[in-house]
């Protein structure tokens, strides 16, 4: 099973060039799935937009504001932001190809990996057809599901050592403490990318940006079946039982190298 994971890993880490090749950005929001990446960008795009008196993002996903790296500018009057789900290139991890080529500064959105996994297969499961057991081990070639423990894994050990390593162009924002303290990480992400928005433009963002009030901007042409924004309030860990848990643990044991101080052990 190690020398499968490295082997799918190493594949990924040298085939990716997204990051290299779309790199001239003001701001590259990089985020695990199911992490609250719809909710932060809408944050962002209603406080940019609100700044400027321009419209603001008309679905819960703001890709009219803060789109992918390939998509056209929305508004030069924007900062050019964008965001996405994706591995960085292994060349990333090289302080001499940094020096000679210009990176974004990265905002990298993470997530406690057993709630990201409930989230994926509610949103899911229609589309799996599996249980929750069956989706937790994965499918470690990565053909079976959209994400899974093995995508988790090779995310936050990519993007862990490039915030242990170069943490001056990397900002680690966890959602947990996003939920906690809204303003507050907000804040530090102005900061980090230097956007400029005060304290009652953030506030504003975050009012506008409720379970409630986005789940009325639902995108029509999301796919029949997805909930985008989860109304259930089970906790995470009721759906893991002791053989659930243990695997879990197992698999984080032999293969993660960086758990952003979660603690799954514990």
């Amino acid at each position: 099973m190690k020398s499968v994971f490295l082997y799918h890993s190493l594949r990924r880490d040298i085939s990716n060039f997204s990051l290299i090749r779309h790199r001239n950005f003001d701001g590259f929001l990089i985020s695990m799935h199911q992490s609250g990446t719809h909710w932060l960008k809408h944050m962002l795009a209603t406080a940019l937009t609100h700044k400027l008196g321009l419209p603001p993002p008309q679905y819960i996903h703001a890709n009219d504001v803060i789109a992918g790296p390939k998509d056209p500018v929305s508004n030069t009057r924007l900062p050019h932001i964008v965001s996405a789900h994706s591995i960085p290139h292994i060349l990333l991890r090289s302080a001499l190809f940094r020096r000679l080529v210009k990176l974004p500064p990265f905002v990298v959105l993470v997530r406690d990996i057993r709630a990201s996994l409930v989230s994926n297969y509610e949103k899911w499961k229609d589309h799996y057809q599996c249980d929750f057991s069956t989706f937790l081990r994965g499918d470690v070639s990565g053909h079976r599901f959209n994400n899974d423990i093995w995508w988790c894994l090779r995310f936050c050990n990519s993007w862990g050592n490039l915030v242990h390593h170069f943490p001056d162009g990397t900002l680690l924002v966890k959602y947990e403490n996003l939920k906690s303290s809204p303003l507050s990480e907000l804040q530090g992400i102005n900061d980090f990318w230097q956007l400029g928005l005060d304290e009652a433009t953030l506030s504003y963002a975050i009012d506008q940006s409720s379970k409630e009030k986005m789940a009325l901007k639902k995108d029509p042409d999301t796919p029949f079946g997805v909930t985008v924004v989860r109304s259930n309030n089970r906790p995470f860990m009721e759906w893991y039982d002791e053989e659930d848990t243990a695997c879990f643990n197992e698999i984080c044991d032999r293969f993660l190298k960086y758990d952003f101080d979660y603690h799954y052990k514990n």
